[in-house]
């Protein structure tokens, strides 16, 4: 069976992220980020204290786990953002750290409650 590789990014305030956003609202992990191969985005909040939200038509609405498009207004706590804007981070941050670790890739398993990646799939 063919697996596609996708990246994940652990968004949040902690040291031990992908991207890491400096504001008080977001909690040390607070999400999860993954770039598929065909350029959708789906964003996981992992349990966190702040929420993650999308904004659709006007409103801010809560998610746990949802695609999302690159341009979608999201709220990290009181952090608002986009996705495509969190990769850029992420780019950033990678292009900085002298060889730095790699982002997982390929599928993984999750925490049904938490969306939190507990390992990777054989």
């Amino acid at each position: 069976m063919n697996k596609s590789s996708f990246s994940v990014y652990r968004i949040g305030r902690g040291s031990g992220v992908d991207i890491q956003l400096n504001d008080d609202s977001v909690s040390r992990v607070h999400a999860e980020l993954i770039a598929t191969p065909s350029g959708s985005y789906y964003l996981t909040d992992c349990a966190s204290s702040g929420g993650s939200y999308v904004a659709q038509n006007g409103e801010w609405r809560r998610i746990r786990q949802e695609f999302i498009s690159p341009t979608d207004a999201i709220l990290l706590g009181h952090y608002q953002t986009t996705a495509s804007a969190l990769i850029a981070m992420a780019a950033q941050r990678e292009r900085r750290s002298e060889g730095g670790t790699s982002l997982p890739v390929g599928p993984v398993r999750r925490n049904v409650d938490t969306g939190e990646i507990i390992g990777e799939e054989d």
